[in-house]
């Protein structure tokens, strides 16, 4: 054989073995703002053990909300290809869906695997028009409150509007007798995002719709009544300058007893059993207005990018490994973060109850699900519909610079643009 021959061959081993190992070796890219990053990182080193032969590469986003808003904004009108699968929240995961950016996941799922989902997940699942996203978990809004406060003050838990009124009008107090009121009988946290949150938890309550606000510029009464009953609570019982309280100042007030009753997410109820306040803070149904006690859902999970360059070259492996977070064990590792959005796990007692321990509001949890709906964003306007909302919404409860029937008229000015197509 020729030495011109032999490299020859030489070279188109290599290249075939180069090549081979090239085929046996499938990427995922998977994007999570950093506060996925621990669920992330555990759920990969579990995967790439039952699958050695694809890998999947972690890319860490943004540490504040509004560093992953704008990241995703990019990624959505330019339909990137450099990320397969990445960690969404209810914005994103609709307006994404509404882009043609994620992939369709029913026809991925088996039976089993749907049914899994507990009815939270198919109400997003009917907005969404199709399953575009596996949770990670099923997560709400909680009214914590100060128990010692309360049995000082011999006063009960309220159950309705009224009585919660009073209650915290009753717990907002000067302690010390200086003059100065350091004890607030409400507290939520201010941010425009949150506003919107607060503001479609009075109206669920009052048995309003989100879109229907005040209809060609009439204000609709059930809206009037949970903006007037909000921003009566705010002036009477929250404290000054509450848009600047975000979450860490609202939970620290509540931890220092500055704070009766406190609207927010699971993370307080993990912080009560971190610290061991389970003697102090308690969890309470959302106070009860016209139609009952209602809040609102929130859910984080992953999509898959049907743009990704991964998933157009190898769409078998991205697929791997989201099912993969759809096993119940999987499942139990994410839902730590809140609850499950599984049957399989929540029916899991030894589960839920070493969950238990770990987050404060879980003994809560079956019972508090079934009085939350899923918030109802415009799809492909979701981020600039809310932020709004919020924004003017804090102009008539917090600052009081337009009166309430104002308010509602610019709100329904500000959303008929934004949902005029979604209008059957």
């Amino acid at each position: 054989m020729s030495q011109k021959i032999l490299a020859s061959v030489i070279l188109v081993t290599v290249l075939l073995a180069v090549t081979a190992v090239a085929g046996a070796t499938s990427n995922v890219v998977f994007y999570t703002p950093a506060w996925g990053i621990d669920y992330a990182e555990e759920i990969i080193a579990l995967f790439e053990k039952e699958y050695p032969d694809v890998t999947v590469e972690l890319i860490r986003g943004p540490s504040e909300w509004d560093g992953h808003v704008g990241r995703m904004t990019l990624w959505l009108r330019t339909q990137y290809e450099g990320v397969d699968v990445l960690y969404n929240d209810d914005v994103f995961v609709l307006d994404g869906a509404y882009y043609d950016v994620w992939e369709e996941l029913t026809p991925y799922l088996s039976e089993e695997e749907i049914d899994d989902l507990i009815g939270l997940q198919l109400e997003y699942r009917d907005i969404h028009d199709g399953i575009y996203r596996i949770p990670w978990w099923n997560g709400m809004s909680y009214m914590y409150y100060r128990k010692d406060l309360f049995e000082e003050a011999g006063l009960a838990v309220p159950t309705t509007w009224d009585e919660f009124l009073e209650v915290a009008q009753t717990l907002t107090k000067d302690t010390s007798g200086d003059g100065e009121i350091d004890q607030w009988g409400y507290l939520t946290q201010g941010t425009p995002g949150e506003m919107y949150n607060n503001f479609c938890e009075f109206l669920y309550q009052a048995g309003g719709d989100e879109w229907e606000l005040a209809p060609d510029g009439v204000p609709d009464p059930r809206a009037v009544e949970a903006l007037t009953f909000m921003t009566e609570l705010y002036s009477t019982t929250a404290p000054p300058g509450l848009s600047a309280i975000g979450y860490d100042m609202g939970r620290s007030m509540v931890r220092e007893g500055k704070a009766a009753m406190f609207r927010d997410w699971a993370d307080m109820g993990v912080i009560t059993a971190e610290e061991g306040l389970e003697d102090l803070v308690g969890v309470m149904h959302f106070p009860a207005g016209p139609a009952g006690p209602y809040a609102v859902a929130h859910c984080w999970g992953v999509v898959v990018n049907k743009h990704g360059a991964n998933f157009k070259q190898n769409p078998d492996a991205v697929i791997d490994f989201v099912r993969f977070m759809m096993r119940p064990e999987i499942h139990a590792i994410t839902a730590a973060i809140e609850g499950p959005a599984l049957h399989s796990v929540l029916s899991d007692e030894a589960y839920m109850a070493r969950l238990a321990e770990a987050n404060a509001v879980i003994p809560y949890f079956d019972e508090f699900i079934e009085f939350r709906r899923v918030r109802n964003f415009p799809p492909g306007e979701s981020t600039p519909y809310h932020e709004g909302i919020g924004r003017i919404v804090t102009k008539a409860a917090i600052t009081q610079e337009v009166g309430i029937e104002e308010a509602l008229i610019e709100l329904q000015e500000w959303i008929d643009p934004l949902i005029e197509e979604h209008i059957q």
